[in-house]
């Protein structure tokens, strides 16, 4: 399934989420923000990861081939789900386990009296990983409709493909389109641990960063009242996107039709998202804020390529909050800010 949410062999999907169902219809839906505990429950991510020694089968000798014990492979361990016995995957001797309490632990701490409100928390592909949804108190406004909600995002695997990664997201409600918000000279914009070393200790610093983050919010949603101040022509229009998505000339090396024709089809489909009634609410219609939701509206829900429907699953999960698709929305809004007039860095800058 494209959902790839943990299904139990009884039936039981685990996954939680507030006020409303996800589109695939899965887990419970709460009928408010649940606190950390009512979300571990609700999804039922109370499990644990354990770890065990990883056996291999060889010949007692050469000269009794048939003849065979397990060795233990030095170096190695399973990491397994304890409630179930599955194998989630295969990791170095010094990999640390984040178990899904102490990821919610951490968030928690994040927000004074230590309880963080959960809009969505479930885990995929069996318990590989786990995603939390929170969100952080407040809410900003650009346009007399167009709310901004401060998030915390984090995501850890138990897999040992991945690392645990987590960040400020903002959303608006009146779309999915979602931006990761950069956190300050000297720090990225995707926070990553590893799962080597003084896991605590790592997440500590972290927690400092993220302190940040509802000034950055902030910021953030000043910079857009800013954008929707700013109202774009036809022609200007036409130019912003010529930046975002240039035509493909003929005279390109690199031109063909199919190219050229694809290209032309972003175009349409960015520009029909610029026209649509998300970027038409009162107050930011036809501004270069409404220019650059457009795109990231259009990034945010672009189909992925993969040779499976997890791969698929991974990629605009990556994409979306993390990878070229991050960036592909930040020079949208840098690209807005040029046309407003608008210091991206010093509107920012903390």
């Amino acid at each position: 399934m494209s959902h790839e949410i943990t299904i139990r062999a009884d039936g039981f999907a685990e996954a939680a989420f507030a006020m409303e169902p996800a589109w695939h219809g899965l887990g419970a839906v709460l009928d408010h923000a649940p606190t950390s505990k009512e979300a571990v429950a609700a999804a039922g991510l109370d499990w644990r990861v354990i770890q065990e020694a990883v056996y291999r089968k060889r010949p007692v000798s050469e000269l009794t081939p048939l003849t065979s014990e397990y060795a233990e492979v030095a170096g190695h361990l399973l990491n397994i789900r304890e409630d179930s016995g599955l194998v989630l995957g295969m990791v170095g001797e010094t990999y640390r386990v984040v178990q899904n309490a102490e990821a919610f632990e951490f968030l928690d701490a994040l927000v004074e009296g230590h309880e963080m409100l959960y809009e969505s928390a479930f885990s995929l592909y069996g318990g590989r990983r786990v995603v939390l949804l929170a969100r952080m108190p407040g809410v900003q406004t650009v346009g007399k409709e167009d709310h901004i909600l401060p998030y915390i995002l984090m995501s850890t695997s138990h897999d040992g493909a991945g690392s645990i990664k987590f960040g400020p997201v903002a959303t608006r409600t009146v779309c999915a389109n979602t931006y990761a918000v950069a956190l300050g000279e000297g720090t990225t914009r995707e926070l990553a641990v590893s799962h080597t070393g003084d896991i605590k200790a790592k997440l500590g610093r972290a927690r400092a960063i993220l302190a940040l983050a509802s000034e950055q919010f902030a910021r953030y949603a000043e910079l857009g009242r800013q954008l929707a101040e700013r109202r774009l022509t036809t022609d200007e229009w036409v130019e912003y996107l010529d930046i975002m998505c240039p035509r493909l000339d003929p005279r390109d090396p690199d031109y063909t039709p199919r190219r050229a024709e694809a290209l032309n089809m972003t175009r349409m489909q960015v520009t029909s998202r610029w026209v649509n009634e998300r970027q038409n609410l009162e107050g930011i219609e036809h501004s270069a804020w409404a220019a650059y939701n457009a795109v990231a509206e259009h990034v945010d829900h672009l189909p992925r390529r993969g040779a499976s429907r997890r791969a698929k699953s991974e990629a605009r999960f990556n994409v979306t909050l993390y990878g070229t698709g991050r960036d592909i929305k930040e020079r949208a809004l840098r690209t807005a800010c040029k046309f407003t007039g608008v210091e991206y860095e010093k509107a920012m800058a903390i």
